[in-house]
């Protein structure tokens, strides 16, 4: 193998010793770059429970990863996924720098699949862009939401906006809950009845918030969102939002020109 080329492809991936390229195939006609990547014999790893260094290797799997395509061309990283033998935790699998654990694609491959979302295409789209099934990509995006959720913290919320949207024909409604100073979305859940505010209540006191600290809450006209603040927010004042107040005007209009 070319060293130079070997060296390129490394620094590509952003490789480190232990790690190097060691082999590369290209299949024009089936569009598709693979790599090889390994360790040296004898390499040392760290553990990844008490991050000891120098552990050595107990035994390895052989694993892929979908990576970003190189131009067009599908790419694939392969290497064997060392599991070290520590003194005081036993055998333990190492944690790759490419790629996180238990996924079959690079960090730089989920991070773009979670840009994609983020710019206005669904799962479904992105899965036909990079040539999987949708249910990778919706695991990518289950597990990046529930870490950010995870360290979602709703101490300082104030005022909160409630409404709800239909999520498909008929009456299947989620509730949205969104931090009205802040701009973000805060909980989504389904329904649109005094029981969804009592589940944002639940949720706001598991990141850290209270219901006493709530101050205002802008919604729409809703009696069940209306019951559900009056029991589980009574200190906050409520807000009709312009939308739907102006909706109720020009309705009543009409009917009087009518």
């Amino acid at each position: 193998m070319d060293p130079q080329m070997q060296q390129l492809f490394g620094m590509a991936l952003g490789l480190t010793p232990p790690w190097t390229v060691i082999r590369i195939e290209f299949n024009e006609e089936g569009q598709q770059l693979d790599l090889w990547l390994d360790f040296a014999p004898g390499s040392g790893f760290t553990c990844p429970e008490c991050q000891r260094a120098d552990c050595k290797v107990h035994d390895t799997e052989e694993r892929t990863w979908r990576h970003l395509n190189f131009f067009q061309h599908k790419t694939l990283l392969h290497a064997r996924q060392p599991r070290v033998k520590c003194p005081d935790h036993g055998v333990k699998t190492v944690s790759l720098p490419w790629a996180r654990p238990g996924s079959g694609f690079t960090l730089l491959m989920e991070s773009f699949i979670v840009l994609l979302i983020q710019n206005g295409m669904t799962a479904a789209q992105v899965a036909r862009l990079i040539e999987v099934p949708d249910t990778r990509v919706w695991r990518v995006l289950h597990h990046y939401v529930d870490a950010a959720r995870a360290r979602a913290d709703f101490s300082d919320v104030r005022a909160i906006g409630i409404d709800e949207t239909s999520r498909r024909r008929g009456h299947n409604y989620v509730t949205i809950v969104a931090d009205a100073e802040k701009s973000r979305v805060m909980f989504a859940t389904t329904g649109k009845d005094a029981e969804t505010v009592k589940r944002f209540r639940e949720d706001l006191e598991a990141h850290g918030g209270r219901a006493d600290q709530i101050e205002e809450v802008c919604l729409d006209m809703s009696e069940g969102f209306k019951k559900g603040l009056a029991t589980e927010f009574p200190a906050a004042a409520l807000t009709f939002d312009n939308f739907h107040l102006m909706k109720l005007l020009n309705k009543a209009v009409d009917e009087v020109r009518r």
